[in-house]
């Protein structure tokens, strides 16, 4: 990752220079310009130069010494110039070198740059003109090399996915703080977790005041290096055109949508470079939904469409977004599917089994981890093979 550009338009460096008689004969030598009218005094006097010119380049370099070292400086890298004289300039003679950023373009790391060469005494203009450099910065590695100590939040922790990622995550090192409805699930996880666990609060997601104050209790103990989404609204089955499927759809988007945009608002001013990003979703946003499950889908749909739009707004500042999709998991939230439908599902999986609530909490791990480093935007299916990309 390269450093944030920091320059801004009007935004100035100057350097002076004397140029002497041993510069010029220097530089002659070094290129093979031994025009008479910079290195024979006796031709310069008897021309209409009236004496030795002092070569173009030679004085062009000294813009490049400016560039090059203090606008923008190391790693500057010229990709074009243009450079009008307006005096010849002599031997002792003083210029006064001075380069303006007139535009930033930060897609392309560049500054357009305004040049001048000012008589140092007279304050006569000899040269002006413009130039444009790139910023080629040392490269920059945010690698999540480590997740020892790393202090992630985790909602829905009190159900089985959410619990089953905690103890994942804390057994590569990292520290949960656990959200979730069922304060005593949270206690007996926290006490299984032990050191593990940094805090764990009671906080109903259909509900801002409760976000609002579960983020100020979770960052006073310290900040948040990642953040996984995996709490969701009571699942109803319904038809699309019953009438309780609007209240249903408003509780989803509410929980999987509204609440998780609010949480990701409130950490990424302080998340730091190699924080993470992950939600929970279904199968069905990869296929064709299934029936009765409109409000749900759509608003997981919704958090995918989030996903994607952090991953390009928060990537620049090294922060990943991404997402699991798991197929159907043998979990109480599912309790109202039919076991037929669930031994449909196993018997036509290429693994011939449902999904398991420690196969969703790898997958989390795994993009949680530096394994997934250059993984950004993405929804990982996990589901043995029944959608592949």
């Amino acid at each position: 990752m390269p450093e944030p550009i920091h320059w801004q338009v009007g935004d100035s460096r100057v350097m002076t220079h004397e140029f002497t008689l041993q510069e010029l004969e220097t530089f002659a030598k070094l290129t093979g310009d031994t025009n008479p009218l910079h290195v024979d005094a006796g031709f310069g006097k008897r021309g209409p130069a009236g004496g030795q010119v002092v070569h173009g380049m030679l004085a062009a370099s000294f813009v490049s010494t400016l560039i090059g070292v203090h606008i923008p400086g190391h790693g500057a890298l010229w990709t074009s110039f243009q450079i009008n004289w307006r005096k010849m300039i002599r031997i002792g003679d003083t210029l006064r070198f001075e380069a303006r950023v007139s535009a930033v373009q930060a897609a392309t790391r560049t500054l357009d740059l305004v040049i001048s060469g000012v008589n140092d005494a007279s304050g006569e203009v000899y040269l002006d003109g413009k130039a444009r450099v790139m910023m080629i910065g040392e490269r920059q590695e945010i690698r999540p090399s480590d997740l020892t100590g790393k202090r992630v939040l985790v909602t829905g922790a009190s159900g089985e996915i959410g619990g089953a990622i905690c103890r994942a995550l804390a057994a590569v090192g990292c520290r949960l703080v656990m959200w979730g409805r069922n304060p005593e699930r949270l206690q007996q996880l926290a006490q299984s977790l032990g050191e593990h666990a940094a805090s764990f609060h009671a906080v109903d997601l259909h509900d801002d005041q409760q976000i609002e104050a579960g983020l100020a209790q979770s960052m006073n103990d310290g900040g948040i290096d990642g953040f996984v989404h995996a709490a969701a609204a009571p699942l109803n089955l319904v038809e699309v055109g019953d009438p309780l499927n609007q209240g249903y759809l408003r509780a989803h988007w509410q929980v999987e949508v509204a609440a998780f945009q609010r949480i990701v608002q409130n950490l990424v001013a302080s998340m730091q470079p190699g924080g993470f990003i992950i939600t929970v979703l279904p199968q069905a946003v990869l296929d064709a939904p299934p029936p009765k499950m409109s409000s749900y889908v759509a608003a997981k749909m919704g958090a995918w469409g989030l996903v994607r739009a952090m991953a390009m707004e928060l990537g620049p500042k090294g922060i990943r977004c991404n997402a699991v999709s798991p197929g159907l998991i043998e979990t109480p939230y599912v309790k109202d599917i039919s076991v037929r439908v669930k031994q449909v599902e196993a018997a036509g999986n290429p693994m011939r089994r449902l999904c398991h609530v420690e196969d969703v909490a790898n997958a989390v791990q795994f993009l949680a981890g530096p394994q997934s480093a250059y993984i950004n935007g993405v929804n990982l299916p996990v589901t043995g093979g029944a959608r592949m990309p």
